[in-house]
């Protein structure tokens, strides 16, 4: 009877042992193919109070691949006399912190990138309401602008990156693009028979901060 009632639920749990072991082993092998790939007199004993929490919270997201291969970068990083000074205590606890959308568009940011905010706004008074922040094109595996918009406002409070929209690139051209986009033609559409609400389309920056960029050049590069 055990086995008719619970007999998936025991395969289901082998399956994801199997899992965890093969993310395991992927993680295990990262991490030796960065230690190897630094040169022998660069390699220093990494200090414990990098290396415990790291491995400690890793276990915890050996499946999530952006994730893991961070924590295999920050504990190698550690090992590396080039690269020790820059790591930070705080970058495990960030790394914990983080989707595999927020591993994946931090690795664009080398420099200030355009973002906007979708707003509609009446004429008379200037007044304008927030239709959607942050948005962000530079990541053509996500095309979710809702999920940019969250994954970009959790990287501003890891900070990791500033958002200013008081501030935008000289180049109006790289701004052109967020114009197409689905949610902003169907906010065009929506008030195309207005006269007194219009779409506006605010540009900004989103750009890395010092220590979103120290963790870049120890957890990403």
């Amino acid at each position: 009877v055990w086995e008719l009632v619970f007999g998936g639920f025991g395969n289901y749990v082998d399956k994801k042992r199997a899992v965890r072991l093969k993310s395991l082993e992927d993680f295990k092998a990262s991490l030796e193919n960065h230690v190897a790939s630094i040169p022998h007199d660069q390699l220093c004993e990494p200090p414990l109070s990098i290396v415990g929490p790291a491995l400690d919270a890793s276990k915890y997201y050996f499946e999530e691949p952006e994730i893991r291969e961070m924590f295999a970068r920050l504990i190698a990083s550690s090992m590396n006399t080039q690269k020790s000074d820059s790591v930070h205590p705080s970058f495990s606890e960030i790394i914990r912190q983080m989707s595999p959308l927020d591993a994946q568009n931090l690795t664009y940011f080398t420099r200030p990138l355009p973002i906007v905010e979708y707003r509609q706004g009446k004429q008379i008074n200037y007044g304008f309401t927030v239709i959607l922040r942050n948005v962000f094109l530079e990541n053509p595996n996500e095309q979710d602008l809702n999920k940019q918009s969250i994954s970009l406002a959790s990287l501003a409070r890891l900070g990791l990156i500033n958002i200013d929209y008081d501030h935008w690139l000289s180049d109006e051209n790289v701004y052109s693009r967020f114009e197409k986009t689905d949610v902003y033609q169907a906010l065009k559409t929506q008030l195309s028979n207005s006269v007194k609400i219009q779409p506006h389309m605010q540009k900004g920056l989103a750009i890395p901060t010092p220590l979103g960029t120290q963790f870049i050049e120890v957890c990403l590069k």
